[in-house]
């Protein structure tokens, strides 16, 4: 593997258990935002934020801001999630405000504006069998369901406080890599499929079955503190869609090395 300037440790990055990334988001191959994740994982829990804001052409017509934070426990094999919290912006005026509490007596939404959950009902099963957004991507990255057979992990079970859902992976082959000075080396070819499971207008639910496959490669990345000695990290992600290929590709990669 061979990591470039922007992706060498930076000060807060070199504390253990700490990971930083970030990636470029494409439509067509013509940039339309970025997304970052933060994670820091100590003593047996983890809290991880993230950013997300369009850019370039797209913020003329449609500009979004997303930043969202969540905590919890983390295990080699498992993430508990506590708390989730995520404030959207769209323009100056369109602002959205959710918060999701896990606890052992339930799965509680706070939402303001409010918005009505009875009407496609998501389960308390349902709920307390997911996480959240942010504790799936970290689910993901600490390779908690990953293994010989399945690098990519298997499944990260998510409830954002309205809808229920699964990202499920399926492992093809391992293929060279080379992204720019970041990362040259060895990756997991996998399948990403988005299987919609409760909370969805029954139409929507009916052409979520068809939505298009999703490919991403993903390298195992050995960081220290990490809960499993390394994160399993997506490099490129693509879904080729009617209208054109929307992709998201890594751009910063900040992980505390290994002592040798």
């Amino acid at each position: 593997m061979a990591i470039s300037p922007q992706a060498a440790p930076s000060e807060s990055s070199a504390v253990p258990g700490t990971i930083e990334i970030a990636y470029s988001l494409a439509f067509w191959g013509i940039p339309f935002g970025e997304t970052s994740y933060d994670g820091r994982f100590s003593n047996g829990g983890y809290s991880a934020s993230s950013h997300f804001n369009t850019s370039g052409i797209v913020s003329i017509f449609w500009q979004a801001t997303i930043d969202a934070t969540a905590t919890g426990h983390v295990t080699e094999h498992a993430v508990g999630p506590l708390e989730y919290d995520s404030f959207f912006r769209r323009g100056s005026l369109k602002k959205e405000r959710v918060k999701v509490i896990f606890d052992t007596r339930a799965v509680t939404t706070f939402a303001d504006p409010p918005y009505d959950t009875t009407k496609y009902p998501v389960t308390e099963a349902q709920k307390r069998e997911a996480v959240d957004p942010m504790s799936a991507i970290t689910l993901v990255l600490a390779g908690v369901k990953a293994d010989r057979a399945n690098p990519c992990g298997t499944v990260a079970p998510v409830f954002d406080g309205r809808r229920r859902y699964n990202i499920e992976f399926t492992y093809i082959k391992d293929e060279p890599v080379t992204l720019g000075k970041l990362y040259s080396g060895s990756a997991h070819l996998c399948q990403v499929h988005y299987r919609q499971i409760a909370g969805f207008k029954p139409k929507i639910l009916k052409e979520g079955a068809a939505f298009p496959p999703i490919y991403g490669d993903f390298a195992d990345i050995p960081g220290q503190g990490a809960p499993n000695g390394h994160y399993v990290v997506a490099l490129k992600v693509s879904a080729r869609l009617n209208w054109g290929t929307v992709s998201a590709e890594l751009t910063v990669l900040h992980v505390p090395p290994k002592p040798s």
